[in-house]
């Protein structure tokens, strides 16, 4: 039971509602609490899909930068460094790709051969609803958490060994945001 109180132009009123259920719907708690906890468990597959893809932005970034520093000081470490953003590059982007396919150039973009893209599908077939979770929608999902966890697979493998190589080959090179300061005369 609510209470409610209504104030206008000076005047209060107030008074209590009972709110009742539909009595055309059947709501089965049990069913509502499996759907929540279901879709709670594919939430959270959808959002370390989401962290790898912005991990994968962040790290296109930082060798984008490397890349630059790369260009404007020519060495021999500096060499061994472009050859080794290059071979970085072309495995993140295979990374990429599985996450988020590019587009073809022309006409509509259809993205969703994308593992987020599917992934959020999934998620979006085992959320909500007063009925349980169909077959077909527990299955989809299913599928598409044995491809996540192949694809995390592969993205941390790639992050532990590559991308820590990589690092240890920044610092090598001597690389710094900052030159060393000489005085202006």
């Amino acid at each position: 039971e609510y209470m409610v109180e209504i104030k206008y132009d000076g005047e209060e009123v107030s008074g209590s509602f009972t709110v009742k259920t539909d009595p055309r719907i059947d709501v089965n708690i049990d069913v509502l609490k499996a759907n929540y906890k279901m879709s709670k468990t594919a939430q959270k597959l959808s959002e370390i899909i989401t962290k790898a893809g912005q991990q994968i932005q962040e790290t296109q970034k930082a060798i984008q930068t490397v890349r630059e520093y790369s260009r404007n000081n020519r060495s021999p470490k500096t060499r061994d460094l472009m050859k080794a953003v290059k071979d970085l590059e072309t495995k993140l982007k295979k990374l990429s790709e599985v996450l988020n396919p590019t587009p073809p150039k022309q006409g509509i973009a259809d993205r969703s051969a994308g593992l987020s893209s599917q992934v959020r599908r999934a998620v979006f077939g085992l959320a909500g609803g007063l009925e349980p979770v169909s077959q077909a929608g527990k299955v989809r999902y299913e599928k598409i958490k044995l491809k996540a966890e192949v694809f995390l697979k592969e993205f941390n493998q790639f992050y532990k060994t590559d991308v820590e190589e990589f690092k240890k080959l920044v610092q090598e090179s001597g690389f710094s945001l900052f030159k060393s300061f000489k005085p202006l005369k």
